[in-house]
């Protein structure tokens, strides 16, 4: 029996991995496990993680069989560790954890294309491989400067507009749709980085956009006109940039139509869209954890091919690979709150008539999530029916996102609703967009961006999260709606909650009306 450990410890989304006899069976981001955003603590180490490891499946540093790190990382690891380790100790670049992690878990059969891309790396912004069933070459890897990364744009943008990078880049792609194209924008970011054959190029001037954004528009960000149409101009220029690099490799590659992406850029669910929709590729597939959350998998999924444990890429069951609480811990948890809760049994009818009177619920089923997305064991979930839920539920949620909440839809109805003709397998993770049916955006205006149609659903399958469809079936009895609203259960400026303590607090608050739990439904008792 094998034991792979993966892990990242750079500057930041640091976690934990793990593989046994060639299954990806944990992958835990730390800031889920300190309940701290990791884009509030550089350099934070993956302790919780790896002590959850060790207490769910006895695995550790010391008696697994090897430790695949991506590098670059924290020296002090080394320092501390080394010595114990050296023998089986791995480490793999930035970019070919992205590419090739997004690779091994898409399920692809013969020929695909991976590709990476986002604001830093070792020497690299991004690389491309060639892939087909497990046989790997690397044919481009991006040697330039962070001020030539699209990442890195986005990054110096969302400061500039006021919000925080590495955390806030989807509220930019929230406001685009509110804006226009401005001949001007496109301008100064066409100054600040082109493409020309395979290459993403700087300005002559290096830090010619950071003067753009922080300096001589500085004043201009204010104005909340500019605001919209500067994150539209940018949304658009980020397509057209990209589009010319794949219609480049869709020429010198013709027989790779299936495509991989993975990088913190691709957590651009519209951008996704775009190249879905291009007629390029046949298949696209976003790793669940697109930033550099996915680092230790893909760490962990390298080695794993090069021991043979792994000869062609996975298909993930779920994105359930985190933490789980027993019924004791809940027990424990609830026992200080017994007078101030109502405490009934838990059975998805029950769930699904609650969303239907429009309460708020909150799910905590089985095992966290991987990756940035709620999909249904850590979810707020809420009828998609009213137009004012998305300012009445960020009001509870004391959030301020632009971006429309999500639709969960059943799988196999889920062609009924959303325009979605492939890429399946990738919305199961919910990481790009579809349009919407003309004949359900107003049944559902709540998780529809109605100014384009658009929405970011997540395809429930019934055997892969079976709680969920059965809630939103249950739903779909009731009210002929096969959609719930579904966003992570988190306030502002937390990371996704993994601890009973943490959802309960928000029950107590007024966050959310109940909690779903597989042993019960929580309620807080009337006033």
């Amino acid at each position: 029996m094998s034991k792979i450990i993966g892990l990242n410890y750079g500057s930041h989304d640091n976690g934990a991995s793990l593989i046994i006899d060639g299954k990806l069976v944990c992958a835990i981001e730390e800031e889920k496990m300190t309940g701290v955003k990791a884009c509030y603590i550089a350099f934070n180490k993956p302790e919780k993680s790896l002590a959850y490891i060790e207490k769910e499946f006895g695995v550790t540093l010391e008696n697994c069989d090897a430790v695949a790190i991506a590098y670059p990382y924290f020296r002090e690891f080394v320092k501390t560790h080394y010595s114990q380790i050296a023998h089986k100790f791995f480490s793999y670049s930035h970019h070919d954890c992205h590419t090739l992690g997004s690779y091994f878990t898409s399920g692809f059969d013969g020929k695909a294309i991976s590709i990476s891309h986002d604001g830093k790396g070792y020497r690299s912004r991004g690389k491309l491989y060639l892939c087909e069933d497990g046989e790997l070459e690397e044919v481009y890897s991006q040697y330039i400067a962070t001020t030539a990364s699209l990442a890195g744009i986005w990054a110096s943008a969302t400061n500039s507009l006021g919000w925080k990078m590495l955390k806030d880049e989807g509220k930019v792609v929230g406001l685009a749709a509110h804006g226009n194209f401005d001949s001007q924008i496109y301008d100064w970011l066409s100054q600040c980085i082109y493409y020309e054959k395979f290459s993403f190029k700087p300005s002559n001037w290096e830090s010619l956009y950071h003067y753009i954004f922080d300096i001589y528009q500085l004043e201009r960000f204010s104005n909340h006109e500019f605001r919209q149409n500067f994150a539209f101009t940018l949304q658009k220029f980020t397509e057209d940039v990209f589009q010319k690099y794949l219609e480049d490799i869709s020429s010198k590659f013709p027989d790779y139509r299936k495509l991989c992406l993975s990088g913190g850029l691709f957590a651009n669910v519209k951008l996704n869209q775009h190249i879905n929709s291009l007629g390029l590729f046949d298949e696209i597939f976003i790793h669940p954890s697109m930033g550099d959350g996915g680092l230790a998998t893909g760490a962990a999924l390298i080695c794993a091919h090069e021991m043979g444990e792994i000869t062609k890429p996975l298909i993930l069951e779920n994105s359930f690979l985190g933490q789980h609480h027993s019924r004791e811990d809940w027990t424990s948890t609830l026992q200080p709150h017994l007078e101030n809760i109502v405490i009934d049994v838990y059975t998805p009818k029950s769930v699904a008539n609650l969303i239907d009177k429009g309460e708020v619920i909150g799910c905590f089923f089985g095992k966290t999530e991987y990756g940035p997305r709620a999909l249904g064991n850590r979810s707020i979930i809420v009828r998609p029916t009213d137009p004012e839920t998305h300012r009445k539920l960020n009001e509870k949620l004391k959030r301020t996102e632009i971006m429309p909440f999500a639709p969960s839809v059943l799988a196999e109805e889920a062609e009924n609703v959303f325009e979605i003709s492939k890429s399946r397998y990738t919305a199961e993770f919910m990481t790009l967009c579809y349009n919407t049916k003309y004949e359900w955006v107003e049944r559902i205006p709540a998780v529809i961006q109605k100014l384009d149609r658009s929405a970011r659903p997540q395809l429930v399958v019934r055997e892969k999260n079976p709680n969920f469809h059965s809630i939103i079936e249950e739903y779909m009895k009731i009210s002929g709606i096969p959609v719930v609203l579904n966003t992570s259960f988190n306030a502002h400026g937390e990371p996704i909650n993994n601890y009973p303590s943490q959802v309960i607090k928000h029950l107590l608050d007024g966050v959310v009306d109940h909690i779903a739990t597989e042993y019960f439904i929580i309620s807080r008792k009337p006033a």
